[in-house]
């Protein structure tokens, strides 16, 4: 990589499958572990309430898990999804054209023709979906790039070998 041409060069616009699949990846935690404490936890809560028994206090913990399992489960799969397509239709996010381009000691960033430069030590954490890269950075930014975006194969190596530490 020189620093006069960029390794790579991507220009694409998210849709809206994408952009909920990188919203899932930054909201929902990064690693498999932390998207699932939660349920585990409320689970937890029924266990204990199986423990000590229906005829007793159990039943209140068993009702305190569901309710927290259902109100979980609707958040995730239902609430957060239905409002991030409001907003992604609102603010028409997806018509927005995004850049990325790497070179040999930074990145640049391109979206709405503002270019930001960030240095490959400031990227905090890199995680890849189904549909997805996610690359957050050190000021909390996050950068969604869709797989659809590379030309070939090579091109999505040199991506993700540039990101992961």
């Amino acid at each position: 990589m020189t620093d006069q041409q960029p390794a790579l060069a991507l220009r694409y616009q998210l849709n809206l499958e994408e952009s909920q699949d990188g919203f899932a990846l930054a909201a929902f935690g990064k690693k498999q572990f932390t998207r699932f404490m939660t349920p585990l936890i409320s689970i937890g809560i029924m266990l204990w309430g199986i423990y000590l028994g229906f005829a007793g206090v159990g039943r209140y913990y068993v009702a305190l898990g569901a309710f927290f399992l259902v109100l979980q489960a609707v958040m995730r799969y239902w609430f957060l999804p239905m409002v991030f397509k409001r907003q992604f239709v609102k603010y028409q996010l997806g018509k927005s054209e995004q850049g990325i381009e790497l070179f040999q000691d930074h990145v640049e960033l391109y979206v709405n023709g503002r270019k930001q430069v960030f240095a490959y030590s400031a990227v905090r954490h890199f995680a890849s979906s189904d549909l997805t890269y996610m690359i957050e950075f050190n000021n909390r930014m996050v950068v969604i790039v869709p797989k659809r975006a590379f030309a070939n194969a090579a091109d999505q190596s040199l991506f993700e070998n540039t990101f992961k530490k």
